[in-house]
Parts: structure tokens; sequence; C-alpha cells
């Protein structure tokens, strides 16, 4: 069952400059974590906004659970969705307690036993009579997520969640939102910039360029088979080969800009080959550079036709001017 959908909704800012979002369509089954994600301006935090009601668009469809939030004769306001929205500055009360924050919500404090076991989940058992200011970052993240949640929302949407936090903690928190978002049972849809963060915590994504869905599913299935060039560097450097040069390669698709037909590889599926008689797509040449990045060497490797990114073994060594030859596994 779909929780959450959109269709072909069009928000502009300016008449004179493209759409923020262009005619985009999506939606959510109920349960379902999906990711927004794109470069910065792609349109993924005004989508978020339209959702939440906090901009209107100029055309299209916002439905929740049946419910038409948007469209050309319905404007829902944002208090009326059923959605709990957490701003990427977490928009904490500074005069409120950490209780008085959780329980502002409409509708907080019908199920106190609900908001208790929120709040044990989080790990903030014991702050509540603190102040936003006597918190941490991840502490004052917790609050507002809890917050979000006590009313029980229909939609839980994330303006960027762990943007704020340090490397070594994200790991920690991430897994503790996805075990929050399984125990409130509650749809969500948050914008990322932060591939590993989607890929760690999304069911679906959402790839958003220029205001438009370039491609829509799992993160395996975009990373594996990305629609075109953009999508692909999403995931972390890329090379574009030619079909011609790997002809019986298992995914490629057509540029639409060049109209090349090019193979996605990504820099671990080029290998240092020494046996001739492999069977392997091959390419011969010399390294330009070698940069070292500890759990492996990020070598850039010129052929004859073009320049290729490669991650050879740290143990392997590799100089400025080696000449070998490197073949293609589209299985690794």
């Amino acid at each position: 069952m779909n929780v959450l959908t959109l269709q072909n909704v069009t928000k502009s800012y300016n008449y004179n400059e493209p759409p923020a979002v262009n005619n985009l369509s999506f939606s959510c089954q109920s349960g379902e974590v999906v990711a927004l994600i794109g470069g910065s301006g792609s349109g993924k935090t005004t989508l978020l906004r339209i959702i939440a009601g906090l901009e209107a668009p100029d055309c299209g469809e916002v439905i929740l659970n049946n419910n038409i939030l948007n469209s050309s004769t319905v404007f829902v306001a944002p208090e009326k969705r059923n959605c709990g929205l957490v701003f990427q500055e977490y928009a904490l009360f500074p005069n409120k307690t950490v209780r008085q924050n959780i329980i502002f919500g409409k509708g907080a404090t019908d199920d106190p036993s609900w908001v208790n076991e929120l709040i044990d989940i989080t790990g903030i058992t014991g702050l509540e009579q603190r102040f936003p200011h006597e918190l941490s970052g991840g502490q004052q993240q917790r609050v507002a997520l809890v917050r979000a949640l006590a009313t029980r929302p229909l939609l839980l949407l994330l303006d960027e969640p762990l943007s704020h936090l340090d490397p070594e903690l994200k790991e920690s928190v991430r897994t503790e939102l996805l075990k929050l978002f399984s125990k409130s049972k509650t749809t969500v849809v948050f914008v990322s910039h932060d591939i590993e963060d989607a890929t760690a915590m999304a069911d679906r994504m959402v790839v958003i360029h220029k205001g438009e869905a370039e491609q829509i599913g799992t993160s395996d299935e975009i990373y594996r088979n990305p629609i075109n060039k953009n999508v692909a560097r999403l995931f972390g450097k890329t090379n574009f080969i030619p079909i011609e040069l790997i002809p019986n390669a298992p995914y490629s698709f057509t540029e639409k800009e060049s109209n090349e037909k090019v193979v996605p590889v990504r820099p671990h599926q080029l290998q240092v080959i020494n046996d001739s008689t492999n069977n392997l797509p091959k390419f011969t040449g010399k390294v330009k550079s070698v940069l070292n990045h500890g759990a492996y060497k990020e070598v850039e490797f010129k052929t004859t036709q073009f320049s290729l990114t490669l991650h050879l073994p740290k143990n392997l060594s590799v100089q400025a001017d080696s000449k070998f030859t490197i073949g293609y596994n589209p299985e690794l």
C-alpha cells in the first residue's frame, strides 16, 4: 500500500530559470524508508518542503494515505498533514526542557508510555529536564526525532539527518535510526547528499538532478545499473568505456548528450593481469600517478585511447611510468 504518492509535481521560483522541481513523480509504501539524493541545488530539499506543506507546488498532486494534500484546487496546511518533520538545524525551543520539547506536538501527550519508550530507545533517558544548550549535537538530534515521532505521524520527513554528526558517530546513529524506524513502523522520506548514509538507511532511493527524478530503485540496483554518468558518479569514481571495447559487458547505457553507448566500470573492477591468455577484456598502458588511500592505491592509468582510474591492492608495487596490462572483471 502506498502511503505517499507524488504525481507530476513542479515548482518554480523564477520564471526565467529552470524549475527547482520538474514534473517529478514517485511513491512510498507503508513502513518504507526512501532517500532523496542528489547534488547541491538538485531540488531535493524543495521537494521535501513541498511534501511537508512548507512550499506549494505550481502543479501536480501530493497524496498522503489516499488524502490529497496538494492539487490545483487543494492545499492542506502543514499542521494538518500528519507529517513529522525534523529540520537540519533540529529547531528545538531553547526555553523549553527536553521533555517540554518532546510533548509540544499535538497529541504527543495522548500516549505517555510511547513517549517514554521513544526516550528509552534513543538513549536520552535522564536528560528530560535539560535545556537544548546543555545537550550535544547528537543528543539534540535524538530529541528532535522523538518529538517528531511522539505524535505517531503517518510520514516522517528528515532533512540531512546525519550531516552535523562526526564521522565516528555516524555509523552508530544510522543503526539507531533504523531500529527507531522499525520500532515505530513509520514511513520515512529523508534528504541526503551523503551516498553512504543513503545506502545504509534507505530501502529505495530517488536520484534527483536538476529537479527531475533521474532514477528510482534500491541502492544495489542503481549502483550496478546507473542510468547515466551523473547517477554513476554519485556512487563514487567511475570509468566510462565504449561498449565496442567491452562488447560482452553485463550492462551499458547510452549517454543522451553524446549518444555514445558506454559501460560504467568501477575502479576496483580493473585489476592487473599477467597472463596474456586471460579472457578478461584487456587494456595496456602506463601509470600516470599513484595516490595512497591506506586500504588501497588509487592509480591514474593512461592507455593509447583514454585514461582510467584504478583501485589496486595496497601491497602491490606501483610507481609512476610503470607499464602493465589490466583486465575488467564485472564480478568484482
